[in-house]
């Protein structure tokens, strides 16, 4: 009996010390890689800055209003990369990382949507991007530009929401607390690399992408500095919901275009999204047959129309001079 629990005692220490030795490795492992990737990973735009760290930009194509995209959690500029080439054809249209994900810097927390609109309207006026804009919302990214809209609403020309969150969500606190305790293993497992293991980082639909796109997003996405972005804005979620409920959008007249996937949700979202296309008094609500939470990813001709059918709303029903003529030329990207 004593040679038995001795046997138990070596093998409890023998796995306790491979699990030690496993991290340690892990460890070293994910912060070699993380700065192999943003020594070496070129951004395809350039840094802004808004106040103490820089956000990373990238536009291409020209033509008033600028259509500005915003990215899910988490997400990157590149989650638009099946998009962008289509819209720049009648269009500028800019996407960025904002700050902690893929070639942006690091601020500081609390990672929240209010937070978060008051960078992305500095981005824009430091980067010379001049209002009115179509903003384009994916997922959380989608309470962004409706926060945004509800705080400057004089900026925004018309908005696409892509199986955007509601402000309601709020109330659904099961699914609130599944994704704080995500963010949270996410966020203290980071340095060990273990999330670049098992976590689906980037998010989407792998088979639908531009593979060398996708590898790309991969290694930006999995760095520990994008990781534990991730878990802090998770842990903002809450209050994101609740800044945006506190300061619901109203765009009048202004264009809207809801999609919706068509795979699979509660009926409650369905609900929800039809309640967002009455934010504005012009307002179209489309599902996406066929597509899933990426919408973008497994539909992008949908995004696009539906982007192209906002933006010529707006230059068609434009009063004299409240669009300016860019100078951008017609192709190719720039910051």
């Amino acid at each position: 009996m004593a040679s038995m629990k001795r046997l138990l005692t070596r093998i409890g220490l023998w796995l306790a010390a491979t699990l030690v030795l496993t991290l340690a490795v892990g460890t070293v492992v994910q912060w070699a890689l993380s700065q192999h990737t943003l020594s070496n990973a070129v951004a395809p735009g350039r840094l802004i800055d808004v106040g103490g760290h820089g956000l990373h930009l990238v536009c291409e194509g020209a033509g008033n209003p600028a259509v500005i995209l915003e990215a899910g959690l988490p997400g990157s500029s590149l989650t638009w990369a099946s998009v962008t080439g289509g819209i720049a054809e009648f269009a500028r249209v800019c996407a960025y990382d904002r700050a902690g994900y893929a070639w942006s810097e690091t601020a500081v927390p609390p990672r929240t949507a209010g937070n978060i609109v008051g960078e992305l309207r500095l981005l824009l006026r430091n980067a010379a991007i001049d209002p009115p804009y179509v903003l384009v919302g994916h997922s959380f990214g989608g309470l962004i530009v409706q926060l945004y809209a509800a705080r400057f609403v004089d900026e925004v020309a018309g908005m696409v929401l892509v199986d955007s969150s509601h402000p309601d969500r709020l109330s659904q606190t099961k699914s609130l607390e599944t994704a704080n305790a995500f963010g949270r293993t996410v966020g203290f497992l980071a340095p060990t690399g273990v999330p670049r293991l098992l976590f689906p980082v980037p998010a989407g639909s792998p088979e639908s992408r531009n593979e060398s796109v996708l590898v790309a997003e991969n290694r930006v996405m999995k760095t520990t500095r994008s990781l534990r972005t991730v878990a802090t804005e998770v842990a903002g979620l809450r209050e994101s919901f609740r800044e945006a409920a506190a300061e619901p959008a109203d765009l009048g007249r202004r264009p809207l275009i809801v999609l919706t996937e068509g795979r699979r949700r509660a009926e409650s979202w369905y609900e929800m999204q039809e309640e967002l296309a009455g934010l504005s008094e012009t307002s179209d609500w489309q599902i996406a047959e066929n597509a899933g939470h990426y919408v973008q990813h497994d539909r992008p001709e949908l995004v696009v129309e539906a982007i192209r059918r906002v933006v010529e709303q707006v230059r068609s029903e434009a009063r004299p001079g409240i669009l300016r003529e860019t100078s951008e030329p017609t192709a190719g990207k720039t910051g």
